[in-house]
């Protein structure tokens, strides 16, 4: 398995919780290894290098892929990702009785502890993916915006975040992960309504300049990615990337 970061080798899990058995987190084999920034602490980050990942992963990439082909693309990346998060949760084993005789069952735990954080706009298609996977999840919703160069500054004019429990399992979703500045506020935001038992970022494209910043303040959070980008262009977009996420999904503002 390519490391997209440079040498190293690939990792077959990711433990955020100590109680979580070994043999569940086997099964989340598309990892890849991550190099840590010198005086920090490395990020726990998951690169999903599924066939289908890649498929629509090209798909949206693609200049010429249409706006609904774009927005159906990023619902389908949504639903995978929350699908192989899945993975991560215990599960609680049991025995159920078919019509032949007793065969071993099993209920993912903690489903309904999931907290979806749906930045906008360009996170309505993405996050609709994930509710097929995380059906019971409780919303919140950050309006937020990031301001120009150098300093990006980031403006939020709109949250509505319920509150968070000690045992939850909060997701802060956004299709593209660049400088970092805007999900590092909504995750500040969140963090005021409680502390979860695991931060999660989903995001369809990152950078590691991105997500070191975030887990500078952050540095238990989890970030789960479809691809890490090499660079940001002078206007913190990344490069190449797949262009403006929001307007791609919904049409470029007047």
């Amino acid at each position: 398995m390519k490391n997209p970061l440079g040498s190293g080798p690939p990792r077959t899990g990711l433990v955020p919780d100590a109680h979580l058995e070994k043999k569940q987190m086997s099964r989340l084999h598309s990892v890849h290894a991550y190099p840590p920034t010198v005086g920090m602490v490395k990020p726990k980050v998951i690169v999903m290098d599924h066939p289908m990942v890649m498929e629509q992963l090209s798909l949206i990439r693609d200049k010429r892929t249409s706006q609904i082909a774009f927005r159906k693309a990023i619902y389908r990346l949504g639903r995978f990702m929350a699908y192989e998060f899945l993975r991560t949760m215990e599960i609680q084993e049991f025995t159920v009785e078919t019509p032949l005789g007793p065969a071993r069952g099993g209920q993912i735990k903690g489903r309904e502890r999931i907290v979806i954080i749906l930045v906008l706009r360009a996170a309505i298609p993405f996050v609709e993916g994930m509710y097929k996977n995380f059906p019971m999840a409780r919303t919140g919703v950050v309006s937020a915006w990031r301001g120009k160069p150098p300093d990006f500054p980031i403006e939020v004019n709109y949250t509505k975040i319920p509150e968070v429990g000690k045992n939850d399992v909060v997701v802060i979703a956004d299709p593209m992960l660049a400088t970092g500045h805007t999900l590092k506020e909504v995750a500040k935001r969140v963090v005021k309504q409680g502390h979860p038992k695991r931060l999660v970022f989903f995001s369809v494209i990152a950078t590691k300049q991105g997500i070191d910043y975030v887990a500078k303040d952050f540095p238990r959070a989890e970030f789960y990615t479809c691809a890490i980008d090499p660079t940001l262009n002078d206007h913190g977009y990344i490069v190449p990337g797949l262009g403006d996420a929001g307007d791609r999904s919904f049409g470029a503002p007047h």
